[in-house]
């Protein structure tokens, strides 16, 4: 009797500029490695591929050899392309079976009865689920597998007990039992990988997917996860994602992490990392992101995240965060050791308002964290909390469908691909779409101008000598801009709030291109970033009305300006001096190191080096706007500054 063939399918999405690289299929490779270690399966099934980049689907079709189960892991990022595939599989071969899985899917049978083509879902983990599917195929009895969803004989879907997965190292990998060796040998791509330490979270935030799970968080052994590391490490694995929801939480962790340290002082990869970090362990947290800073291996550090900085929304998500003072002193030990930290909100979470929004960002920036803030859209993930009816009513949770914003990719390819959708949140009971996109905009509009710094200089002088909040500085620079519509700066920025009064109505327009960089799709605030570079010296002679409305001294202004012009990077810029009045790099090196900053008046020379030049607008934008908007590479790295005491 001929083996029955299965196909695999795990397509990554399109990005980065001029990007090759693509993420090993590790979700479907572990359900295969899995599988074939059942004597059964190996005897009764042929394993033809992984399909894993976005090619052309009918060309995909006619490369398959008669399929007999095709499964599909579905993601935000790729679920449209999945339900695409899938649909012409079943047209041209009627009796393949599709199972589709993933965090995309959710808990009930709601993919069965809207997608005809589909044969079964598997709900949660999947190596046991798709294991014992294959095993029943084609006569068993599916109502004994758990987690999973079907047909039955008379075409009535049924879904099947939840059961609790296995332990983890009782899966086989896929690295190591060589089910991508043959993928890596093609070295016309650049190959990501994710690394995964554990399984679970203790915590569980309502927007999070594995909240509502509830699950014990389990682990790999560390001596599995070694050798996984030295597999990606022998094979030039370029860039790792740690797959963790809290990495670090375990002593172990720290093994794992010099691991990965020796793995790249041996043979040169991996070259960088990705890591998501534990939320309370802060302290081995911190050991780990020294590690990798001495390494250049993290390119965006410790993550210290809040989420929201209200009590309400914290209670309405079911998190805790650490004390401020907590927070602040951590990160004032970050910034004064030189390590890289980013702290996150999510935009759109209940019971957060405007005002408690744009308050949680100027908090953020009174603890000290001004250079790397990231603020998120909350999505509505199917098997979250925020994701079930009641939860969404009792909030009054309005969402839309929208394209996920493809950022740093090509617009033609955006626009010739297949469009993926995914449900964001656009207001709440406390929060209306008006206020959604203005908050959205002052979102964008502070990691341009406080995160890259053309205006955080004033911001900071402002806030500890008048006393005026962050969220009232930049929140009255939208009131000015909108006064004054024919400002440079008002038509960029009302660029931006149209963006987001587009994506309010399910219409995602990929335009904000920077036309030095070519076709690429620049993120909101990369794009405000750029134009403003672009035309400096209109934008700084239209901020100057706004911000000597605050009553700055005009030498305290002009030595603020100045010294601020010097110190950012330029496409060619290779140096810069100054003369001031005032040691205003002192004052912001003590207001970054959180101590209470005095403005001295005493003369002093500054010069300026970049000891990175990027020549071309695309090389500038690529590794300093983009890769360098998390990692302080907004500014000239070198200073040396000479004082004239009085």
């Amino acid at each position: 009797m001929s083996k029955k063939n299965i196909y695999m399918v795990q397509v990554d999405v399109a990005s980065g500029i001029d990007s090759k690289s693509v993420y090993l299929p590790y979700a479907v490779g572990l359900l295969i490695a899995n599988s074939f270690s059942n004597p059964q399966i190996r005897n009764d099934y042929d394993f033809k591929g992984f399909i894993f980049k976005r090619d052309v689907i009918e060309d995909i079709v006619d490369g398959m050899e008669n399929p007999y189960v095709v499964g599909f892991s579905c993601y935000c990022w790729n679920t449209e392309f999945n339900k695409a595939l899938a649909c012409k599989i079943k047209e041209r071969y009627p009796q393949c079976i599709i199972m589709f899985g993933g965090h995309n899917v959710s808990s009930d049978d709601s993919f069965l009865l809207e997608f005809p083509y589909i044969d079964f879902l598997m709900h949660g983990e999947g190596e046991e689920t798709f294991k014992n599917l294959l095993l029943a195929l084609p006569d068993g009895d599916l109502n004994s597998i758990p987690n999973i969803s079907y047909r039955d004989a008379d075409g009535k879907t049924q879904t099947t007990a939840v059961e609790t997965p296995c332990k983890l190292d009782e899966f086989p990998s896929p690295y190591l039992d060589g089910w991508f060796d043959n993928l890596v040998e093609d070295k016309t791509i650049r190959y990501n990988a994710i690394l995964e330490t554990s399984r679970g979270c203790p915590h569980q935030c309502a927007y999070c997917d594995w909240g509502i799970l509830k699950s014990k968080t389990r682990y790999f052994s560390v001596e599995r996860v070694k050798a996984e590391i030295l597999w990606m490490a022998e094979h030039n694995i370029e860039f790792i994602w740690g797959a963790d929801a809290n990495f670090g939480l375990k002593e172990t962790d720290i093994e794992i992490a010099d691991a990965l340290i020796e793995a790249k002082r041996k043979y040169g990869f991996p070259e960088r990392i990705r890591i998501n970090y534990s939320k309370n362990n802060f302290e081995r947290v911190h050991r780990i992101a020294n590690k990798f800073r001495k390494e250049d291996m993290d390119r965006i550090g410790a993550t210290l995240s809040f989420q929201s900085m209200s009590p309400k929304v914290l209670e309405a998500i079911g998190r805790k965060n650490m004390s401020l003072d907590y927070y602040k002193n951590l990160i004032t030990q970050y910034n004064n050791e030189g390590l890289k930290s980013y702290s996150e909100l999510i935009l759109g979470l209940p019971e957060e308002t405007y005002e408690s929004y744009i308050k949680g960002v100027s908090k953020i920036y009174e603890l000290g964290q001004h250079f790397s803030l990231e603020a998120y859209i909350c999505c509505v993930l199917p098997n979250s909390i925020l994701g079930q009816k009641d939860y969404r009513e009792k909030y009054k949770i309005e969402s839309v469908r929208v394209e996920p914003v493809r950022n740093h990719t090509d617009r033609t390819v955006v626009e010739n691909d297949i469009k993926e959708y995914h449900d964001i949140v656009i207001s709440t009971s406390t929060l209306s779409t008006r206020e959604w996109i203005r908050a959205a905009a002052f979102t964008e509009m502070v990691k341009a101008l406080h995160g890259f710094g053309f205006l955080r200089p004033f911001s900071i002088y402002l806030y500890y000598y008048e006393n005026v909040t962050y969220d009232k500085f930049y929140d009255g620079f939208i009131d000015h801009m909108e006064a004054n519509p024919d400002m440079f700066i008002s038509s960029v920025f009302g660029k931006v709030s149209d963006h987001y009064e587009k994506m309010s109505q399910g219409n995602e327009e990929h335009d904000m291109v920077f036309e030095p960089t070519g076709n690429v799709i620049w993120q909101d605030c990369d794009y405000l970033t750029l134009k403003i570079l672009e035309n400096i010296d209109a934008f700084y002679s239209e901020v100057e009305q706004y911000v000597k409305s605050y009553n700055i001294e005009p030498d305290i202004y002009e030595d603020l300006l100045n010294y601020e012009r010097a110190l950012i990077r330029y496409p060619n810029k290779e140096s810069s001096e100054v003369s001031l009045r005032y040691d205003v790099h002192d004052f912001l090196k003590m207001a970054y190191a959180n101590e209470t900053p005095v403005l001295r008046k005493v003369k002093n020379n500054i010069k300026m080096y970049d000891t990175d030049v990027h020549k071309t607008w695309i090389d500038y934008a690529k590794y300093v706007v983009w890769y360098g908007r998390l990692s302080w590479k907004s500014y000239m790295d070198k200073i040396d500054i000479t004082y004239e005491e009085e």
